[in-house]
């Protein structure tokens, strides 16, 4: 999730879902090494995955169940092959990894904190305070207890914190003891069974009293616990993040799929500066890395759409899909 989530997200399309049509009205600076794009070579044989957070599909799931299921589905009619939560919305891990099942969707990883932030926004407040009251110290490990056993009960292999709040970036003080409320709530998702990840954000990359942020961060949590990269927002935090790969393989796990326009705003893949084939390519070091698709957008945006765009920019570039 970003650190500041737009308000507002429409998206509307159909989709073809098992071979049956369905039609379904859905919810409405960078250095030059980031600004051009690589080619994959066709003897790469790789073959990766590819996902979308559901945060995509958000302003139809919060519907009720059958919309939140029409969701699931419109994802998988558009060729997505799996599926990441950002919470659960009060339905059971059962009934979702059923459905996910028939729609032939892997639930790898979900991202956790999600449910707990909808509750804790104001009516007229903003993402980042309820963040910021959800992502403390104490918050984390608490979530945490709440969140893995439905993860785990999903299937997901990977239990994702999918953010901070502005406090825990106010000092180095204050993100290490976020560090210290990871590696409490690593624990947790050790005893559980599954791995714990931390998906980052703009100021997650940048520099605090002198350090960069993430790379303390690796410096004081424990090795078992990885990282997500959205690769916008390590954009949007000033790094490469074909750069940031090669040199932490080893901490990465998965990464959020979107871009980063000259402009500074988040956008569809294909329609700014990442260089999604040195990522593709980049990859490799990894072991099984995980992707998915992130599109956000605003007033009119059919995000249905973007996340067809988004498809069509990265499968020439070497990811490649079943139908």
């Amino acid at each position: 999730m970003n650190m500041q989530r737009r308000d507002f997200l429409r998206c509307a399309g159909a989709a073809a879902v098992g071979g049956a049509s369905a039609a379904a009205t859905a919810i409405g600076g960078l250095g030059a090494a980031m600004m051009t794009y690589s080619s994959v070579s066709r003897s790469d044989t790789r073959r990766y995955e590819l996902g979308i957070q559901f945060f995509t599909f958000n302003a139809l799931a919060t519907q009720g169940w059958d919309k939140f299921s029409e969701a699931m589905g419109i994802a998988r009619g558009l060729g997505y092959e799996a599926i990441q939560f950002a919470g659960l919305m009060g339905h059971s891990p059962a009934l979702v990894r059923k459905r996910a099942a028939e729609l032939g969707l892997a639930l790898r990883t979900m991202h956790i904190g999600n449910d707990q932030v909808r509750a804790f926004r104001a009516p007229g407040g903003s993402i980042s305070e309820a963040q910021d009251a959800v992502y403390t110290p104490t918050g984390i490990v608490q979530l945490t207890r709440v969140n893995v056993p439905l993860a785990r009960d999903l299937g997901c292999e990977w239990a994702v914190v999918a953010a901070s709040g502005p406090t825990n970036m106010q000092s180095l003080d204050n993100v290490r003891r976020m560090c210290d409320a990871l590696n409490a709530a690593n624990e947790i998702a050790r005893k559980a069974g599954i791995g714990l990840s931390y998906h980052g954000h703009g100021p997650d990359y940048r520099s605090l009293q002198g350090q960069n942020v993430f790379e303390f961060m690796l410096a004081h949590t424990e090795p078992t616990i990885r990282f997500e990269l959205d690769v916008a927002w390590v954009a949007a935090g000033g790094a490469d993040p074909v750069a940031l790969i090669d040199k932490h393989a080893a901490r990465i796990v998965s990464f959020h799929l979107k871009d980063w326009t000259q402009a500074g705003k988040a956008a569809t893949v294909g329609d700014g500066q990442i260089d999604f084939a040195g990522i593709y390519r980049a990859a490799a070091r990894i072991d099984k890395p995980i992707f998915n698709v992130e599109c956000e957008g605003g007033p009119g945006v059919d995000l249905t759409r973007e996340a067809r765009r988004s498809l069509e920019h990265l499968r020439p570039l070497g990811w490649t899909l079943t139908a």
